[in-house]
């Protein structure tokens, strides 16, 4: 893990702060005795070297199940590749990932996976289409696969030397709601049952009206039977001119916390009112290769920004004379956590280490301090805890000094999965925060928390390092 951690850093270096970036969505038939289909989302930094007729790429990657007898299986991980070119629209392309996850009874054992892949790229003026062989195996579980894959790169106008001025409508909401599951639902049900949900979601404005956006979100289950529950979506909102009125419709996967979800593929539906930055809504989530079918209502916090990082349109121009510049920030690293206790299974805890990833920025500064705000994931990758995983929001207020940040943070969230006894899942973990300045962008993390969770026997003391790649984003 920290071979790897370096490798991120100085490929991250090496792409001088990003020159661009690219989205990529992958389809991945494994090999039939593992029984899944994924489907694969990369976020990567792109930099170009024109004198060798290269590029390399580095980002995060994740995983999730959407066909066969594992739905709710997800891993979350890096990547980096090389691309070099043959012809004017023709790439050859190596690379690799590691990652960790698992879930659904999986046998993913730790949660560690690596992949190897090659490929060739086709560029068309609409982005790249890839045709790669890969390799993957969790090496302590039984889950390997050498398949190919097919996968479609847009490249995002996002460069670090802003030119024209050029920003997008995108927004962000936090989202809250409340599940209503029966027996048919979820394994651990024998009547009529609640769940809190909590998630985020991102989107970004299609069209100069704000009638149509795509968008993206995460969330999991809390506060009810269905701990270790989590869904991934994407898709588009409908609104009204008025954007009083909204239609929200998405395809994704989702499962865990024994809800009936089959391979993992799910749509999700819903309808409601936006009044200012609240919004109110009723829908339903449908696993499609099982029985689950589940009606919610719901109520998300939404806010309305304009960044340089976004889908182009042809003959849409977004244009602003006085943006706002931010550091989004990019996390990537590993951490351990320790406790005392019984898992599920009645074996005492071991230690488990695990993968750390995520987002953030910068909500606040004057000159002598600072407060950040952070979404992030852990995933267990050693101990034995394959399927575990952690959803967390972080509010750091930190003292800044040239090459040293110091301060306490206030991390809440919600985990499940891999045996451990979380009670509800819902989590709280104070900590503390030190970052060091190791290059104009990059900053090297290190936190300690003591985290706990009300009615479970898990209380752990983690602690994790990460390296944070900050990306200049320009806000309205």
């Amino acid at each position: 893990m920290r071979q790897f951690s370096l490798i991120f850093l100085l490929i991250t270096e090496s792409l001088c702060f990003g020159q661009s970036t690219s989205m990529t969505l992958m389809f991945e038939p494994l090999e039939s005795s593992n029984d899944m289909m994924w489907v694969t989302q990369r976020f990567e930094l792109v930099k170009d070297y024109e004198t060798t007729h290269t590029a390399i790429t580095a980002g995060l990657e994740t995983q999730s199940a959407v066909l066969g007898n594992y739905g709710g299986f997800y891993a979350f991980g890096f990547t980096g590749s090389m691309y070099q070119y043959i012809r004017p629209w023709v790439f050859a392309r190596l690379g690799g990932s590691i990652a960790s996850g698992g879930g659904a009874g999986a046998p993913d054992g730790d949660g560690l996976m690596y992949r190897g892949y090659a490929g060739m790229s086709v560029k068309s003026k609409f982005g790249l289409v890839d045709l790669a062989y890969n390799h993957i195996d969790f090496p302590s579980g039984e889950i390997s696969s050498n398949h190919f894959s097919v996968s479609f790169t847009h490249i995002l106008p996002y460069n670090t030397q802003i030119q024209g001025n050029r920003y997008y409508p995108a927004y962000f909401e936090l989202v809250t709601g409340l599940w209503f599951l029966g027996p048919e639902d979820a394994s651990r049900n024998n009547d009529q049952v609640q769940s809190m949900y909590a998630g985020v979601r991102v989107g970004q404005y299609l069209n100069t009206n704000h009638t149509l956006g795509g968008e993206l979100q995460l969330g999991a289950g809390a506060l009810g039977n269905i701990d270790g529950y989590m869904n991934y979506s994407m898709g588009l909102r409908f609104n009204t001119p008025s954007q009083r009125l909204f239609l929200r419709t998405h395809l994704g996967s989702g499962g865990g916390g024994g809800v009936y979800t089959g391979g993992g593929i799910s749509t999700m539906l819903s309808a409601g009112a936006q009044v200012g930055g609240h919004q109110f809504s009723i829908g339903h989530w449908t696993a499609l290769s099982d029985e689950a079918s589940i009606p919610f209502v719901s109520y998300s916090r939404h806010l309305d920004f304009k960044s340089s990082l976004g889908f182009h349109h042809g003959g849409i121009d977004y244009s602003y004379k006085e943006p706002q510049e931010v550091a989004l920030k990019v996390l990537a690293g590993a951490g351990q956590q320790r406790s005392l206790g019984i898992d599920r299974n009645g074996n005492p805890y071991n230690p488990m280490s695990g993968i750390a990833m995520g987002l953030g920025i910068e909500t606040w500064r004057n000159e002598n301090y600072s407060l950040d705000a952070y979404g992030h994931t852990f995933w267990a990758a050693s101990g034995g805890y394959g399927a575990y995983a952690e959803g967390l929001l972080s509010a750091a207020f930190m003292k800044n000094g040239e090459t040293l940040r110091y301060g306490v943070d206030l991390t809440s969230g919600i985990a499940g999965g891999g045996g451990i006894e979380v009670g509800s899942g819902l989590m709280i973990a104070p900590g503390a925060q030190v970052e060091c300045k190791i290059g104009p962008l990059s900053n090297l993390k290190m936190n300690l928390r003591q985290k706990y969770f009300q009615g479970g026997t898990y209380s752990p003391v983690y602690f994790g390092v990460e390296l944070i790649q900050s990306l200049p984003v320009h806000l309205w």
